[in-house]
């Protein structure tokens, strides 16, 4: 049976090179894949790409103009993470934690909102306010809740506004099937085109976490995260990749809908991990809530699949931490 941390070995295809546009946090947006993009690797800081994969196999460009993207006002006004042993507001529109962003308490206040986790909804609870908090770092608002609260929900979203989706960990297959689907990820992740993290090429793959899931009648999808390291002692490094891949039901063939890779010093790297799975707001979009997280800093972003079967990043949080 596949268990995390047990690798299995692809050699991924070798590209040609291009250059990269940073954003203000260490992520970057590569553009089409159909040029297939490729980049030396940084040496001191962790690097994120993008890869989007539309219909007919051709590639979409990614921007990096700094924008969060659009924030759906049907998704609510405010949502909750479950962080720790505390409960943090997360308000979509405020594009920079400083001194000058307005947390406008009153729209957290007695707010009804419904806890989910990984395996499908929570609960229900509510929001007494604003606790005060010894912040070591500029951080996010933490809320007091009610106390019957479930205890086991991750994201909690405005009452009406959230469907859960429940994501099936791999662990849950059998055997056979959980070492095969294994086996069918780390194979995508070789293949992905835009592989800049050339010391990394022909390392193993370590599946860390991997979960399939329903977005639409018909349509098993999978969502995971894969790494491979260097091992070498004095600079020991690590490429992180999230994928979401795709194939209609009875279908054994899976084609890549999402992935993006960051690299860099093992502990500093950037990793992207899926909370929950959602339909989100009037339009009933598709949706996986990420974390994306650093040594001291954290975001967290929406990753929607459309009308049209394809997946994009919608929105990110600004950036919490040091």
């Amino acid at each position: 049976m596949w268990r995390p941390g047990v690798d299995v070995v692809f050699a991924p295809v070798d590209v040609c090179g291009m250059s990269k546009a940073w954003r203000a946090a260490g992520h970057i947006l590569l553009g089409s894949i159909t040029a297939i993009l490729a980049a030396c690797e940084p040496t001191d800081r962790s690097v994120s790409d993008t890869t989007v994969a539309p219909p007919g196999g051709g590639v979409e460009a990614g921007s990096d103009s700094g924008s969060m993207g659009h924030w759906d006002s049907g998704a609510g006004s405010v949502f909750l993470v479950r962080e720790d042993s505390v409960t943090r507001a997360i308000f979509p529109l405020i594009r920079q934690l400083d001194s000058s962003a307005v947390l406008d308490e009153s729209m957290v206040r007695e707010l009804e909102a419904e806890g989910i986790a990984a395996t499908g909804a929570a609960g229900t609870l509510r929001v007494r306010g604003f606790t005060a908090a010894e912040e070591i770092c500029t951080a996010w608002p933490t809320v007091a809740i009610s106390a019957d609260a479930p205890r086991d929900w991750t994201i909690a979203f405005q009452r009406g506004v959230a469907t859960p989706l429940s994501l099936r960990s791999i662990e849950s297959l059998k055997p056979s099937d959980s070492a095969r689907l294994a086996g069918q990820i780390t194979t995508l992740a070789a293949s992905l085109p835009n592989d800049t993290a050339r010391a990394f090429r022909g390392l193993p793959f370590t599946v860390r976490a991997a979960h399939t899931f329903t977005p639409a009648p018909g349509v098993e999808a999978l969502v995971a995260e894969i790494v491979r390291r260097v091992n070498v002692e004095a600079n020991p490094r690590e490429e992180s990749v999230l994928l979401i891949a795709e194939r209609m039901s009875g279908s054994t063939e899976w084609r890549t809908a999402y992935a993006e890779h960051s690299s860099g010093a093992e502990d500093d790297v950037e990793r992207a991990s899926a909370l929950v799975a959602v339909k989100l707001a009037p339009a009933a979009l598709p949706t996986l809530v990420i974390e994306r997280a650093g040594t001291d800093w954290v975001a967290y972003a929406l990753i929607q699949r459309d009308a049209d079967g394809q997946w994009s990043e919608s929105w990110e949080s600004a950036y919490s931490g040091c």
